[in-house]
C-alpha cells in the first residue's frame, strides 16, 4: 500500500479522468488528480456531471494486475463504493448508503458519483461528493452535501486521502481472498434492497424488487410474476467498464 499518497490539486479542470487519461503514464498509481471545479465532468451514461464550488472532486487510477481475473475489475465500482463510505465514516459517522453501482447515499438522497473507466492498463477511478457546497433548489429534493446537513465544513483533501487510502486497503483484501467479507460489508448498507427498480437493456425493461448483491457484483432481483404465475430470482451485471445493462 502506497504509505504517503500525492495529491495534485488545479483550480479548475475539463475533468479529472480526461486528465488522467491523457496523463496518467507522468504520475505514479494512485497519485490523486483534484479539481474545484470541471468545466465537462463526466457520469455514467456519457452524461454531464454539475460542478460546484466546495465538492470533491478527484479521480485516481489502479494499474491493471497480472494475477487478477476479469470479474476482478468488475468489482472496482463495488470497492470504490465502499472505500468512499468507509472514508467519509472517519470524516462525519453518518447512515451512508452504497445505491449499485456506482452512488452513495445518504437521507435517501445523491450524496456522491463515481465513475470507472479504462485507458490503456490502468483503470481510473472518478469521484465527486457534495461535501461543503450548497446545493441549487432544482436538486435539493434528489441529492444532499454533508454541509447541508450537519452544517459543519470540511477539509477536502482530508476527505480525499481517507478515501484513496481505504480504497488501497479493499483492493489488498480483496488481492488476499476477502472478498465475501467485503461483499458482506457492501449488503449491509445495500440501499437498493427491498425497493422496485427498473432495469434496461437493448430495447427491453424489466422491472422488481432488489434483494443482496452477490459474489459477483450482481444484483439479484425478484421479478414479477410471468405468465405462468411464477416469480424468478434474476441477477443483473452492470460494471462501469463493461457495461451490459443500466437501471434508473
Amino acid at each position: 500500500m502506497k504509505e504517503n499518497i500525492n495529491l495534485y490539486k488545479f483550480d479548475e479542470l475539463d475533468s479529472t479522468n480526461e486528465y488522467l487519461r491523457r496523463n496518467h503514464k507522468s504520475h505514479e498509481e494512485f497519485d490523486v488528480i483534484s479539481a474545484r471545479m470541471q468545466t465537462h465532468g463526466k457520469a455514467r451514461r456519457q452524461n454531464d456531471w454539475v460542478s460546484m464550488d466546495g465538492m470533491a472532486l478527484f479521480s485516481f487510477f489502479l494499474k491493471e494486475r497480472d494475477d487478477w481475473e476479469i470479474e476482478n475489475y468488475l468489482k472496482l465500482p463495488l470497492i470504490a463504493g465502499l472505500a468512499t463510505i468507509n472514508g467519509l465514516k472517519k470524516i462525519e459517522n453518518l447512515e451512508y448508503k452504497f445505491k449499485w453501482t456506482n452512488d452513495v447515499y445518504l437521507k435517501n438522497k445523491k450524496l456522491c458519483g463515481i465513475l470507472l473507466e479504462k485507458t490503456e492498463n490502468v483503470y481510473i477511478v472518478g469521484i465527486g461528493i457534495n461535501v461543503n457546497n450548497i446545493l441549487p433548489e432544482n436538486l435539493q429534493n434528489k441529492a444532499i452535501s454533508l454541509t447541508q446537513l450537519t452544517n459543519k465544513k470540511y477539509q477536502i483533501d482530508e476527505v480525499i486521502k481517507n478515501i484513496v487510502s481505504e480504497f488501497q486497503i479493499l483492493c489488498k483484501q480483496l488481492e488476499n481472498g476477502l472478498w465475501e467479507n467485503i461483499l458482506d460489508k457492501i449488503n449491509k448498507i445495500n440501499y437498493l434492497k427491498g425497493k422496485r427498480i427498473e432495469l434496461k437493456f437493448g430495447n427491453e425493461v424489466v422491472s422488481g424488487i432488489a434483494h443482496n448483491i452477490n459474489k459477483d457484483g450482481e444484483i439479484e432481483v425478484l421479478m414479477e410474476q410471468n405468465e405462468a404465475g411464477e416469480r424468478e430470482v434474476r441477477s443483473f451485471s452492470v460494471g462501469e467498464i463493461f457495461e451490459k445493462i443500466v437501471y434508473y
